[in-house]
């Protein structure tokens, strides 16, 4: 709530370009400028969303709002008088950020500039991955049991499935008049492309055994009722082309990487000489848990 009530406030007030510092924002002492959100974009905003951001002057408003509000509190955080448990955990968040800084210097010391080649392999690699399966694109009329007895749902359905037969006739247009499925009326039974596992069963298998686009089967059976489909368009199983999947595959390969150079950055660390470890300090520490007492508080 606070949060919307900040964002509020600075998109009901102008916010103040200060063209000679490049100020965004300012309250007293506190100053955001352009280059504080910038950053903060390029450091807490996924890749894919910062645009998403930036095209939206309500959304970056918001953003700017949410970073004046940080900057503001740890303003007022470090104007007062701070207790030594306060002062630790500012103390640890710089130390972690500080961190996170130098494995980023590391790292990207050391990374590959390009790595389109191991993205390539892995595709090779693994082909049973990147196999689109066979899929049908299908329409249906859906007749339920509720309200009617079996015979009777299944007796219209016989009429539908005789309807759509005839020559000529919209499937379309007799599924938005007869389909219980509340869909269907809407986009006239469509179904899109499905691949096997997407549908129950006795549906699947019927809809999957047509051949010939136009073609209809029914009324076939299932826990909703009875069904009249007709196959619009089948596609074959096929492999994925690698450039489809390029640009997942070099992000994927890229965090790989990143993560075994993190490791071994870490594995480095504990292999420096000269460290000491007080291994009775770290037994003492230890606090065997109390398995009668955790599955009480986990019944209340």
């Amino acid at each position: 709530m606070k949060k919307k009530i900040l964002a509020l406030m600075l998109s009901c007030v102008p916010i103040v370009v200060f063209a000679a510092a490049d100020v965004v924002v300012k309250q007293g002492d506190t100053v955001i400028t352009r280059r504080d959100v910038q950053l903060a974009l390029e450091n807490f905003v996924p890749e894919q969303g910062r645009g998403e951001v930036l095209a939206s002057e309500k959304r970056l408003r918001d953003f700017v709002a949410q970073l004046f509000a940080v900057r503001k509190l740890s303003d007022e955080a470090r104007a007062r008088e701070l207790n030594v448990d306060e002062r630790w955990k500012i103390d640890a968040a710089a130390e972690r950020a500080a961190a996170q800084v130098q494995l980023d210097h590391l790292v990207g010391r050391q990374q590959v500039s390009d790595f389109t080649p191991a993205a390539r392999e892995f595709y090779l690699a693994n082909p049973k991955q990147f196999v689109q399966p066979e899929q049908v694109h299908a329409q249906h009329v859906l007749i339920k049991n509720e309200g009617r007895s079996k015979d009777e749902a299944l007796a219209l359905a016989k009429q539908v499935a005789a309807q759509a037969k005839k020559d000529g006739q919209d499937f379309g247009k007799l599924a938005a008049e007869f389909t219980e499925d509340p869909s269907g009326k809407a986009n006239g039974g469509d179904l899109g492309f499905f691949a096997r596992g997407s549908m129950v069963k006795p549906f699947e298998d019927a809809a999957f055994g047509l051949e010939s686009p136009g073609e209809i089967v029914g009324p076939v059976e299932s826990q909703f009722g009875f069904h009249v489909i007709r196959l619009v368009e089948r596609k074959a199983e096929t492999t994925i082309p690698f450039e489809q999947v390029k640009d997942k595959l070099v992000r994927d390969e890229t965090l790989k990487y990143r993560r075994m150079a993190i490791g071994q950055e870490y594995g480095r660390i504990g292999k420096l000489p000269g460290i000491e470890v007080d291994q009775d300090a770290i037994k003492a520490l230890v606090k065997p848990l109390d398995f009668k007492a955790h599955a009480h508080a986990a019944e209340k």
